[in-house]
């Protein structure tokens, strides 16, 4: 499972996001899905805004209040999903995770 972070600036500063992933998520084994990818916004007066290079930026202005948030991958799937047992495929969609093509739950 991957995690998800915001953070709030306490006063103006200057950020960098710098991050693996952002293109190609991690790989699953047996037959298993590749899981999401790694993604990075910061706050600005538009609204999020996420970086050109996906999950590279450095420099950007964050005045006090406003948030950057990381979205962090887990890992890749083991074995096909098609293949696991039903019930157990409903529980996990049920607690919000993802289970095969579509990428992994954050």
């Amino acid at each position: 499972m991957g995690a998800i972070y915001e953070i709030e600036s306490l006063t103006d500063a200057e950020v960098s996001l710098l991050g693996e992933r952002g293109c190609v998520g991690p790989f699953g084994v047996v037959g298993g899905e590749s899981a999401a990818l790694n993604r990075f916004f910061w706050e600005d007066d538009e609204g999020f805004q996420t970086p050109a290079l996906v999950s590279k930026v450095t420099g950007v202005p964050l005045r006090a209040g406003r948030r950057v948030r990381l979205e962090t991958p887990g890992g890749g799937g083991w074995g096909s999903a098609c293949a696991r047992d039903p019930a157990a495929v409903a529980r996990d969609l049920a607690l919000g995770y993802v289970t095969g093509k579509g990428g992994a739950a954050r």
